[in-house]
């Protein structure tokens, strides 16, 4: 079965890495959705973050990376995914996750929540980038 991993990975962290690499343990093949809002301003481009997402799994035939501007229900259905899976690492991240799920089940396509590895749970994109922004070494958070 193909999984469908959304996000903006801006940066892909340890914790993503984690993801898709318990997702590679349950499913046939991983999807990594780069989601690309054109109304918000990229501080890095989305073709670099698909490249060094590429780069990160060139050992793993069963690992994609697309970047799409559309609804992450319609480019999950695209690539053919039957699940959606989204990382959890709060209560905070599960309730709005949760509300996101009920309306994917709606639309056709069910959501799976996995929570994050607990010594991994504290990383997210934006801490990095707060990180990065005064000056602070980031790379023990990156894969």
């Amino acid at each position: 079965m193909k999984v469908f991993f959304p996000g903006s990975f801006r940066p892909f962290t340890k914790g993503h890495h984690d993801i898709v690499t318990r997702l590679l343990s349950i499913f046939d093949e991983v999807v990594v959705g780069i989601g690309v809002n054109e109304q918000k301003a990229q501080t890095d481009d989305h073709l670099e973050r698909k490249a060094a997402i590429e780069t990160l799994f060139a050992h793993e035939e069963r690992v994609s990376v697309v970047c799409y501007s559309t609804l992450t229900i319609t480019c999950a259905k695209e690539v053919g995914a039957k699940v959606i899976v989204k990382g959890v690492r709060s209560v905070k991240d599960y309730e709005y996750e949760r509300e996101q799920a009920e309306v994917n089940r709606i639309l056709g396509i069910e959501t799976l929540l996995l929570p994050a590895t607990p010594e991994l749970a504290c990383i997210s994109s934006s801490v990095v980038r707060e990180l990065q922004h005064f000056g602070q070494d980031v790379t023990q958070l990156l894969p």
